[in-house]
């Protein structure tokens, strides 16, 4: 998940234009988990950003090199640009007004599988696509932040049609009163056959005015679920936190759903925490428990967690917490205090990656969470905003 840019002449709450954020996913929600073997060679997958925001790309970073390094930049493009990664691939995401989605095997860097469209026939606006969710290798969701649709999609597919064959999901129930036209599905998470889609439902401005929702959906069916939660005839679960970003699953846990709030309030941020089976919701962090507002979550383990709390723009502080805590307490990492920190990402090896987008010397910071060491910095071309994970086996 993406620590965003507060400024709403270009983004605004939940982005209308340099969208470096969200995403998805997860936490992060960015990249489906793995277990490398013996002989797998790990490459994360960096989009980047120049600092005046006129060019992005995706940089790679193979951590079987003995001093890893960033290389690249694959794909340039815009700015507003996301990953993901399944497996040996990772998918890039032309977002606002580009309208693009990317699959690449990152065994063969240079080389695109395939790239489609995400507009559908008659759209004259961005679709702006966010997210892509994965209930297998054949199926997906794709998440289209301006849209009232997710896409059911096939990413094994070897033709457009293929893709993407005209089956969706309505989401248009979801928009209030006061729209700026979408519901602004941001993230998803499958779990236990159930789809989880977060909605920020911003009004005309782009603020976080209205009930923020979650909209479930059976992924055998893809029919809606009811879960007896909503009000006003929705069927979804209303968070208690506004601006919903990355939403992800520990089993210890149940499903996270971290809030960035207002911007303008410094408001209605924190996590939620909702039982998959039962649907109900409590708060895992309040509003009350920070002072700041959460661009990002790690979670390690029922007791270890990390976000990115966000002051201002270019003012970020990774902190740690104990997720279990009667109390939540939050402590500054080491001196990760007061940075242009965009995006934190937990590894498969269990690292902490921080993206560092300092503008003099960015790049990805590897520490351990064992003890919050730093074990690597890795500098980038452009700034790092988000980062994926993918495996190369038997190599």
């Amino acid at each position: 998940m993406h620590t965003p840019i507060s400024l709403r002449s270009l983004l605004g709450t939940g982005g209308l234009a340099l969208t470096l954020t969200l995403a998805g996913c997860g936490s992060s929600d960015d990249s489906t988990p793995l277990k490398p073997g013996q002989d797998a060679r790990l490459v994360g997958v960096v989009s980047t950003v120049a600092s005046d925001f006129t060019s992005g790309a995706v940089e790679l970073i193979d951590m079987s090199e003995t001093d890893p390094v960033a290389s690249g930049a694959y794909f340039p493009t815009g700015s507003d640009i996301g990953v993901t990664a399944r497996g040996q691939h990772y998918y890039r995401f032309g977002r606002f007004n580009i309208d693009t989605l990317q699959k690449v095997d990152v065994a063969n860097p240079a080389q695109e599988i395939w790239q489609y469209s995400t507009l559908s026939a008659g759209d004259t606006a961005s679709s702006n696509p966010y997210a892509l969710v994965f209930v297998n290798d054949t199926k997906a969701y794709l998440l289209r932040y301006n849209t009232s649709e997710a896409w059911i999609v096939n990413p094994s597919a070897t033709s457009e049609d293929e893709f993407f064959s005209g089956e969706t999901l309505d989401l248009s129930g979801y928009l209030p009163d006061n729209t700026q036209g979408a519901p602004n599905m941001a993230s998803g998470v499958v779990v236990d056959g159930k789809l989880f889609i977060t909605l920020q439902r911003l009004d005309s401005e782009y603020d976080p005015t209205n009930t923020a929702y979650v909209a479930v959906f059976d992924t055998d069916t893809d029919t809606e679920i009811d879960t007896g939660m909503g009000e006003n005839g929705l069927k979804g679960i209303p968070l208690i936190g506004r601006n919903p970003g990355g939403i992800q699953y520990h089993e210890d846990l149940g499903i996270l759903v971290k809030n960035t709030g207002s911007y303008d309030t410094k408001e209605q941020t924190g996590v939620d925490r909702i039982d998959p089976e039962t649907f109900a919701i409590e708060p895992l962090i309040a509003d009350a428990d920070t002072d700041d507002l959460l661009s990002d979550l790690v979670i390690v383990s029922d007791t270890q967690g990390y976000v990115l709390s966000y002051a201002d723009w270019q003012d970020t502080t990774l902190q740690s917490f104990n997720p279990s805590a009667d109390t939540i307490e939050f402590t500054t990492v080491a001196n990760y205090a007061g940075g242009d920190y965009r995006d934190i990402e937990l590894s498969p090896e269990g690292n902490l990656w921080l993206a560092d987008a300092t503008a003099n010397n960015p790049g990805i910071r590897i520490l351990a969470t064992a003890d919050n060491s730093e074990q690597a910095f890795i500098q980038t071309t452009l700034l790092p905003t988000g980062v994926a994970f993918t495996e190369i086996d038997g190599e």
